[in-house]
């Protein structure tokens, strides 16, 4: 049962990226080249206790902190296992979307984090997590970090906004005015530096 859950959470959540296509996420210019620098992505998944939908949502930040892009997504009913899930894959498809080949993939669940380095789990039930090991299995360079809860304070954030947007992916360029004092507390704190 939780296998079909998950599949259908999944194929609900993909249905903008039919054919492999993600036409609203914005593509780099040929003239940037993101391959040369490590860039963090921090995810993050939310779950309303009321009603039990769920929310994807993260960021990419470069290796000083600095906002690169971030984006959230309204799921429906879904675990917080799930939730967690879909934002790394959502993640990940905009990090290649936009040419970059090398992150580090911040979690502050450790199942999940558990589950993904463990990269021998070609028959796992869940499709979802089949589909994002296959992505760290074909591509360039991914690490995969577990962090605390409270160094995942600006993914964290960004979940509210997706459980009260209600909305498909929503890719966002420019860092909200919500999220700036955390994106300063990190910077002050040389977060980034550290984990390199």
């Amino acid at each position: 049962m939780e296998v079909v859950k998950v599949s259908r959470c999944w194929a609900r959540q993909n249905e903008a990226h039919l054919g492999g296509h993600t036409s609203n996420i914005p593509r780099l210019n040929s003239t940037n080249n993101p391959d040369e620098n490590w860039v963090f992505l921090s995810t993050d998944g939310a779950v309303a206790r009321d009603f039990g939908f769920a929310a994807s949502e993260g960021v990419v930040r470069g290796h000083d902190g600095k906002w690169i892009v971030g984006f959230t997504r309204f799921l429906g009913v879904c675990s917080s296992f799930e939730a967690e899930l879909c934002g790394i894959l959502d993640g990940v498809l905009i990090l290649l979307n936009k040419g970059y080949r090398r992150a580090i993939i911040m979690i502050d669940n450790l199942e999940v984090a558990q589950n993904l380095e463990d990269l021998d789990l070609e028959d796992s039930g869940i499709a979802v997590l089949r589909r994002i090991q296959q992505l760290l299995r074909s591509e360039e360079e991914w690490k995969i970090k577990h962090i605390p809860i409270d160094q995942n304070l600006v993914a964290d954030r960004l979940a509210k906004f997706g459980l009260n947007w209600k909305s498909s992916l929503q890719v966002i360029n420019k860092a909200p005015k919500e999220v700036l004092d955390l994106l300063q507390a990190d910077s002050v704190n040389n977060r980034f530096m550290n984990l390199m």
